[in-house]
């Protein structure tokens, strides 16, 4: 897609993160020949070239993977999480590019290995330095940004909280300018109404203009980005992100002359359902020869531990929302269906010992495989809620039956950001439902491999799961 053309949104990249690209790629590289310094094994004929496509791997992979998306927003951990996913994919591509090439007997193991252990914790350790080196420049005033906000509502509120909750972005917020609302926010002081803001720009040397007025005021942006074309100012609109969301999430339907933006659909349509599809069966058909004998194990515990079935069905909300039975291992004395479901809390009487085990380490979705295989789920999308809770929060939770647009998943984004388990809050599944529907917004295969990755490096263990 052409995205120089008129009327389309482009991104840009900072020199700071082109540097931020350079730094990575040389210390995986440098990582790995220091390496084979170190325990005598470097070769020039080998390691110089090794090295290289460990450069240019890092390169790419860590862009497809988007850990160079702006930081500024997440906190440190989320930010190691998707390192982590990254070397994990970089490992994969040198080590199937070395046995494609039949090169690995060439090379020690010993230095693979170590590099393997050491590389995520030196660019951790990376990452934390740049932002403590940024917090302690900006602490003493350097390297601010001087900023002022158009707009006092809902919008202007949410930016000023989040740019004084975030130093690290490096905001100084003169105040806000607005028609109506004259009172100061918080801290930031009222400045005057939008007449008045173009001279205040230029005669206090602002930087960054933020526009967060509603998107009715079309003709008050419209006075203000042209009286501000005057200066060299930075600005920025602030849209309603529900309304963005709709337009930008949308798939163009062109009509003959007619343009319909489709804005509710599912991303699994034409190639995109083969691939999903095509996952789905190599990833279920793999896990179930390889987790095959423990489920027999799982299920001679269950059956000679409690009474009742070892495995057990449930009713939940499929494809388009249809009701879909899926396969679990009783972890419970009682064996609940979809429409009479009460969600299991903390010490709850009725999970057995066993069960609980499971639970936790959520070893009682394995029998979702199956279910994978049958067509009814797949191996990553919205995890399936019992028929009782889709009923209960479908009318408190807006977008909520939108998760079924897909295949429900036996892990998901929601649960590798932490939100699996009971959700006793409202707050929480909001939650849930955001990340599910970023993930409807955003799918790719690319993405189905790194909440797979997520999932397996942090392990099935969940401390929310009763």
């Amino acid at each position: 897609m052409d995205q120089s053309k008129p009327g389309r949104l482009r991104s840009y990249e900072p020199l700071l993160i082109t540097l931020h690209r350079l730094v990575d790629a040389t210390l995986c590289a440098g990582l790995f020949l220091v390496l084979s310094y170190a325990y005598g094994k470097y070769n020039e004929s080998l390691y110089p070239p090794a090295g290289a496509v460990i450069f240019l791997g890092t390169m790419g992979l860590f862009h497809v993977i988007g850990i160079y998306r702006s930081w500024r927003g997440s906190t440190l951990l989320q930010e190691i999480n998707t390192l982590f996913v990254g070397c994990f994919f970089l490992y994969g591509f040198v080590l199937a590019l070395g046995f494609f090439l039949k090169v690995t007997q060439f090379y020690s193991r010993l230095v693979l290995l170590t590099w393997m252990v050491a590389l995520p914790v030196l660019l951790a350790i990376e990452r934390m330095v740049i932002r403590l080196t940024f917090r302690y420049f900006r602490a003493r005033g350097w390297n601010f940004r001087h900023v002022v906000v158009a707009g006092r509502g809902p919008l202007a509120e949410r930016l000023i909280e989040w740019l004084k909750a975030n130093p690290w972005v490096g905001a100084k917020v003169h105040g806000f300018f607005d028609d109506k609302l004259s009172y100061p926010l918080d801290s930031v002081p009222y400045l005057g109404p939008l007449d008045a803001l173009p001279h205040y720009v230029k005669n206090n040397h602002i930087d960054h203009v933020y526009i967060a007025l509603p998107m009715k005021a079309e003709e008050k942006m419209s006075r203000i980005v042209r009286d501000l074309a005057d200066t060299t100012v930075s600005l920025y609109i602030v849209p309603d992100i529900f309304l963005l969301d709709i337009i930008l999430s949308g798939q163009v339907i062109r009509l003959n002359e007619l343009a319909l933006i489709g804005i509710w659909e599912t991303p699994f349509r034409g190639i995109n359902r083969i691939l999903k599809r095509a996952e789905d069966i190599i990833i279920a058909s793999v896990a179930l020869t390889l987790f095959g004998p423990l489920m027999i194990v799982i299920a001679c515990l269950i059956k000679a531990t409690s009474k009742g079935p070892a495995i057990f069905k449930q009713w939940r909300y499929g494809l388009d929302g249809r009701p879909i039975q899926i396969y679990k291992f009783r972890t419970m004395t009682v064996c609940e269906d979809g429409y009479r479901f009460k969600q299991a809390t903390q010490c709850d009487p009725r999970v057995t010992k066993v069960g609980m085990v499971l639970r936790r380490l959520s070893l009682d979705e394995l029998p979702q495989l199956i279910n994978v295989l049958q067509g009814r789920m797949s191996i990553v999308g919205p995890r399936p809620h019992p028929v009782a809770m889709n009923e209960e929060y479908r009318k408190k939770v807006r977008g909520y039956m939108l998760r079924h647009k897909v295949r429900p998943g036996i892990t998901g984004l929601a649960q590798v950001n932490g939100y699996r388990g009971e959700t006793d809050t409202l707050d929480k599944m909001e939650k849930r439902i955001a990340y599910d529907l970023e993930y409807l917004r955003n799918w790719s295969v690319l993405l189905d491999l790194k909440i797979l990755a997520l999932t397996l490096l942090k392990g099935f263990r969940s401390p929310n799961a009763y």
